[in-house]
């Protein structure tokens, strides 16, 4: 399992991590390690890949939190009480210990966002809609809503799509400020720098510029070690961001 989930942030009793597709045929959209149940896998892969993901972190399966995301920019508090696959939400937070929160992507940036000091996780899924809409800056006032403080808080990013491959229209770019679009004269279209936006909001926020890690690696560079919805189309596997508390 090793080869699937790598580390990305861990203080105190926070710990997070991402799953990568590990070796894999890259012609098949969803050949590799998935735990994503709702873009077309076959569910008997992806039980044997939760099964896979429970072990080797330690967790009981029904402890995993996978929500259905629709690019919104809806956040839940995630307790014992809640439904493992919550639909409409694009982010989780908690401060339950146990319990793994995580979303799926495929070139949208997931942002993991961590108080060691209080006691608090929360993992958000930004593709460009729901970065315009505010998703990662909702999930940061949620979790201070339950007691996290803004000097306490890292941010970090899992594996996702970067300014040189993400172009876009010209009406989504004009939803972004200049100082995230990119343009040169051998693109027909305007790109833009997804993760490097939401770090600019975080920054807006309060947050402190040591405690925001730098993007993690392209997935449409590396598209056999990580899904790419660009590369494979829509209907893919995905990577899972999650994290939990000791």
């Amino acid at each position: 399992m090793t080869q699937f989930i790598h580390p990305l942030l861990s203080e105190g009793r926070c710990r997070s991590f991402f799953t990568s597709r590990g070796t894999c045929d890259v012609a098949d959209p969803y050949a590799g390690f998935s735990i994503c149940p709702y873009t077309g896998d076959s569910s008997d892969k992806v039980s044997r890949c939760m099964a896979d993901l429970a072990s080797a972190i330690g967790v009981d399966e029904g402890d995993v939190f996978v929500p259905v995301q629709t690019h919104s920019a809806e956040v839940l508090v995630v307790d014992r009480l809640s439904a493992r696959r919550p639909e409409g939400v694009d982010a989780l937070v908690t401060a339950a210990p146990g319990l793994v929160i995580g979303v799926s992507t495929a070139d949208c940036v997931p942002v993991v966002m961590a108080d060691p000091v209080a006691g608090i996780v929360a993992v958000a899924h930004a593709g460009w809609r729901g970065a315009v809409a505010g998703i990662v800056e909702k999930t940061l006032l949620t979790m201070l809503g339950l007691g996290a403080s803004i000097k306490d808080v890292r941010a970090a990013f899992g594996p996702c799509i970067c300014a040189e491959c993400f172009e876009v229209g010209d009406e989504v770019a004009a939803l972004f400020p200049e100082s995230s679009v990119r343009r040169r004269p051998v693109w027909e279209r305007p790109h833009v720098d997804l993760a490097g936006y939401i770090r600019g909001e975080l920054l807006k926020a309060g947050m402190a510029p040591g405690n925001i890690s730098a993007p993690g690696p392209c997935t449409m560079h590396h598209p056999s070690r990580y899904f790419s919805a660009r590369v494979a189309g829509v209907k893919s596997g995905r990577m899972f961001t999650f994290a939990y508390l000791k």
